[in-house]
């Protein structure tokens, strides 16, 4: 066996590493458009299924009500919690949804989001006087 000189060696371990990473960079592409095809579905009882990476993503909310008689909800992606709000999620809020009905609306419409794709909902005061739901920043509740 003939010993290979440094700079041999050097030039076929970076042709190697090229064809690796360039094999690497044509098998993700092949991946990610396979798993673009029908990246949504409905099931019949409504909800939307996403798919992603072949698992199948359920994103659903529930409401509550907490210790102030105010509503909060969590949404939930298979089944875990995902987002937890207690209080009306813009930056002047210190409580809850006045209502159960107002906080199943922008956990639908976060519920939405998440759908689409946007793993950070977020919601503003302006859309929130849209939808008529009032923040009561209440000094004494009772």
């Amino acid at each position: 066996m003939r010993k290979m000189s440094g700079k041999k060696f050097l030039l076929k371990t970076s042709i190697l590493k090229t064809v690796i990473v360039f094999c690497f960079i044509i098998y993700s592409g092949c991946h990610k458009a396979n798993n673009m095809n029908g990246a949504a579905k409905v099931d019949k009882s409504g909800s939307q299924i996403t798919v992603y990476e072949d698992k199948p993503v359920y994103v659903k909310f529930k409401s509550f009500q907490n210790l102030d008689s105010t509503w909060g909800f969590t949404i939930f992606v298979n089944s875990r919690p995902f987002l937890h709000y207690k209080k009306i999620p813009v930056e002047r809020s210190s409580y809850g949804f006045e209502s159960r009905k107002d906080a199943e609306t922008v956990a639908g419409m976060f519920v939405k989001m998440i759908r689409n794709g946007n793993t950070t909902p977020s919601i503003d005061l302006k859309a929130l006087d849209t939808l008529g739901i009032t923040i009561r920043n209440r000094k004494n509740p009772g």
